[in-house]
C-alpha cells in the first residue's frame, strides 16, 4: 500500500514537470473541499479553483524539474495518507534558470470507486535558506 501512495505522489510531480493539466486532473480529487496552497499564493478551495491555479502556473512556466528528497509517508486508517517532502526545484523562467526549495505536504485520499489514491490537499512553503542537495540524492 505504501508503494501505491508513493506512486500517486510521483504521478503528481510527473504532471507538474510535464506542465500537463490532463495529467494533473487525473491525480486530483475533484471534490469541492480539496485545498491547494502554492508558495506565496492564496488558498484555493475546490477543484475548479485549483485547476485554474495549475493552468496559470503551466502557462507561465517554460520548464520545471523536481528532485524529491526527505519524503515521509504516514497512513491513517488505510484511507488517508500524508506525505511530507522537500521539493528541490529547477525551473526556467524568462530564459533564466532558478533553483529553489519548497517544503510540501501532500494529502491523499483513497477513492474506493476508482481504486486509486487522489490528492485532496497540497501545501507548499518556500525555504528562505535553501541549499541544493548533493547530485547523487534521489
Amino acid at each position: 500500500m505504501l508503494k501505491d501512495i508513493e506512486n500517486a505522489n510521483t504521478k503528481f510531480y510527473d504532471a507538474f514537470e510535464n506542465l500537463s493539466i490532463t495529467m494533473m486532473e487525473s491525480v486530483w480529487s475533484h471534490k469541492d473541499d480539496c485545498i491547494c496552497i502554492h508558495p506565496g499564493w492564496e488558498m484555493f478551495v475546490g477543484w475548479i479553483a485549483i485547476r485554474e491555479s495549475w493552468l496559470t502556473i503551466f502557462a507561465n512556466t517554460e520548464n520545471i524539474k523536481f528532485t524529491i528528497t526527505n519524503s515521509k509517508i504516514r497512513l491513517y486508517q488505510e484511507v488517508i495518507a500524508v506525505i511530507t517532502c522537500l521539493e528541490n526545484i529547477e525551473m526556467i523562467l524568462n530564459e533564466m534558470k532558478i533553483q529553489s526549495g519548497v517544503v510540501a505536504t501532500n494529502i491523499f485520499e483513497y477513492n474506493s470507486y476508482q481504486k486509486e489514491w487522489l490528492i485532496v490537499h497540497h501545501h507548499g512553503s518556500s525555504l528562505s535558506n535553501y541549499f541544493l542537495p548533493p547530485k547523487n540524492i534521489k
